[in-house]
């Protein structure tokens, strides 16, 4: 069986960093995120980027480095605890998609 280095590779760059957004659309835009895949979907938020409101910003590099930026208005507080949970929830997917990774590759080299 041959080893497919890109994808391994595509693969170790895709769980090398964790970046999760909480986002407000005070606007009267509307964005349908309704009958798509996940890259439409991505799509169509970083289009309607200009009319949302950061609530809270965290990123995460495999190399240590990261960076977390919260709201401190009042009117966002509940908002920020549900970007602290999806933080969480993706960091936990993350190193288990890593964990994975590194297994299958240990066990084809």
């Amino acid at each position: 069986m041959a080893i497919n280095f890109d994808n391994i590779k595509k693969a170790i760059q895709d769980v090398s960093s964790l970046e999760v957004a909480t986002l407000t659309n005070p606007g009267t835009g509307q964005i349908d995120l309704t009958n798509d895949g996940n890259q439409e979907i991505f799509a169509k938020i970083r289009k309607n980027l200009g009319q949302a409101d950061l609530v809270a910003y965290t990123k995460f590099e495999l190399d240590g480095d990261a960076v977390n930026f919260v709201n401190k208005g009042d009117e966002v507080t509940a908002l920020v605890d549900e970007h602290a949970l999806m933080v969480k929830s993706a960091l936990e997917t993350r190193k288990t998609l890593f964990d994975t990774i590194f297994e299958a590759v240990g066990h084809l080299l």
